[in-house]
C-alpha cells in the first residue's frame, strides 16, 4: 500500500464489554480487510481493557493520524425528532428515558438526517477518553447503524421487521411503506425473551403473519431462532453477512458483527 492508500484506511473499532472488535479497510483497496479481535479481563474497567486493546492492536496507526469510527453497544439509546434536535437538551432527554443510568458518561449524537430524526446514546467517559486519544473519532451505535443500512441498502419489500439479535438484546426495526418506523431494544435472557418481543412487536406493527417478512441478522442463535418463529411466521430470511461483500474480502474471515459489516459496507 502507499501513501494515499493508507491516508484513506478507516480503522473501525467494536466497543462491548465482551470484547473490542478492530477492523481497517480501505476502499480503494478492495481486498484490504484485516480485523483483529480482543478479549476483555472482567478485573479491570472497560477503558483500562480498551486501552490495552489499542497499545496491542496491529491495526491502530501508533504514529499517524487515522479516521477512526466506533461502534458503542449499548441497550440505552433514544431517539429525537429533527426539529427537537438540540445539544444543550441531550442530557434532559437522555436522563428522562434513562433517569437511573451512570452519571459519568458523554452523550453522543448520530443525526440521521434520511430519517428525519437524531439517535442519542451514551458513553462511558473513561472509554471516551481513551478514544479521542485517537485523534477525530465517529461515533455510532447499532440501532443508528442499521437503521442507515436500510435506508442505504434497502430490502425489496415495503413492509418488514428487521431483528437484530444478540445474546443479551433484541434490536427490532419495524418499516412500513418504506419507511423506517419506531426502533425497539429489548434486555433478552433467553431464546423465549427474542420470541415475546419479536411476535409483540409484529403483532403491534400489525404485520402480516403470511404476507410481510422478518428479516433476521446477528449472533449464531439466529439459525435456532429462524426455526422457533417460523410457526407463527410465514415468510423470514435469515441475512447472511458473507453475501454483503465479495467473497474475497470476507469469506476468509470469520467472526466480524453484522453491525460493523454493515458499517463498512455504508462507507
Amino acid at each position: 500500500m502507499n501513501v494515499t492508500n493508507i491516508q484513506d484506511t478507516t480503522l473501525s473499532i467494536r466497543i462491548s464489554t465482551n470484547g473490542f472488535c478492530f477492523c481497517s479497510y480501505s476502499p480503494s483497496q478492495p481486498d484490504s480487510l484485516r480485523y483483529h479481535f480482543h478479549p476483555t479481563e472482567d478485573d479491570k474497567s472497560l477503558a483500562v481493557n480498551l486501552r490495552k486493546a489499542i497499545d496491542s492492536c496491529p491495526l491502530v496507526n501508533k504514529d499517524d493520524a487515522q479516521q477512526v469510527k466506533v461502534i458503542i453497544e449499548t441497550t440505552e439509546y433514544t431517539v429525537i425528532p429533527a426539529e427537537y434536535d438540540n445539544k444543550k437538551d441531550y442530557k434532559v432527554y437522555y436522563r428522562c428515558c434513562f433517569p437511573k443510568s451512570d452519571s459519568n458518561i458523554e452523550i453522543i449524537p448520530n443525526r440521521l438526517t434520511a430519517q428525519g430524526f437524531t439517535v442519542i446514546f451514551p458513553v462511558e467517559r473513561g472509554v471516551y477518553e481513551v478514544l479521542q486519544s485517537l485523534g477525530e473519532v465517529t461515533y455510532y451505535t447499532p440501532a443508528s447503524i442499521l437503521m442507515g443500512y436500510i435506508t442505504r441498502k434497502p430490502f425489496p419489500e415495503e413492509n418488514y421487521m428487521l431483528a437484530y439479535i444478540q445474546q443479551e438484546y433484541s434490536l427490532l426495526i419495524p418499516v412500513r411503506e418504506g419507511k423506517i418506523g419506531l426502533t425497539n431494544i429489548f434486555k433478552s435472557n433467553s431464546q423465549e425473551d427474542h420470541l415475546f418481543y419479536m411476535l409483540s412487536i409484529w403483532k403491534e406493527q400489525d404485520f402480516s403473519q403470511t404476507e410481510d417478512i422478518l428479516y433476521l441478522c446477528g449472533n449464531r442463535s439466529v439459525e435456532e431462532m429462524q426455526l422457533l418463529i417460523s410457526r407463527f411466521i410465514k415468510n423470514r430470511k435469515r441475512i447472511n453477512p458473507n453475501e454483503l461483500f465479495p467473497a474475497t474480502l470476507l469469506n476468509r474471515i470469520e467472526g466480524i458483527p453484522f453491525d460493523l459489516q454493515a458499517l463498512i459496507l455504508c462507507e
